[in-house]
């Protein structure tokens, strides 16, 4: 059970109370957690610190810091960018997880996935494409000019494509 900052309540008796012989754990660390519900209607482009939990619908970017979690009600017509996205709802955009991505059972995504780490679970409904982590190997290696003769990787390939489109 969770502890909102009331104390146990000590009903007096008439017993002495035995003194505590071991000092009591350290206090987890204090996670802040926004819930916006399902009547809740947004258009725009939403940013936070705190880890975030969407049951209502939003129409427009999503840009946080920490988790986002999408409800089973949530819907989301736009990109999310978060240290770790999760679907349990619906979402029509491109997900950029820093860490992690996670589209559950009840999920439905389509857009493209960015991110280090994808959890795709039985049963959810996916269409888009997956890039755990191109875009930071472009970066750090240098273009590689194709040479005639020496077959591309698949990636090599889209990422030709991609460029000439």
């Amino acid at each position: 059970m969770r502890n909102f900052g009331f104390e146990e309540r000590q009903e007096p008796s008439g017993l002495p109370q035995a003194l505590p012989t071991a000092p009591r754990p350290a206090a987890a660390p204090r996670r802040d957690v926004a819930v916006l519900g399902p009547t809740l209607r947004f258009k725009g482009e939403l940013s936070a610190e705190e880890d975030f939990i969407l049951q209502g619908r939003i129409e427009g970017s999503i840009h946080h810091t920490q988790s986002v979690t999408i409800g089973t009600e949530g819907v989301v017509q736009g990109d999310i960018h978060a240290r770790i996205v999760v679907i349990d709802g619906s979402v029509e955009g491109d997900l950029h997880g820093l860490e992690s991505v996670v589209v559950n059972a009840t999920g439905r995504v389509t857009g493209n996935i960015f991110a280090p780490r994808v959890g795709l679970v039985d049963g959810a409904l996916f269409n888009g494409r997956i890039d755990m982590g191109a875009r930071q190997a472009d970066a750090q290696a240098p273009a590689k000019a194709s040479q005639p003769g020496v077959a591309l990787s698949a990636e090599e390939t889209e990422r030709m494509l991609g460029s000439k489109q």
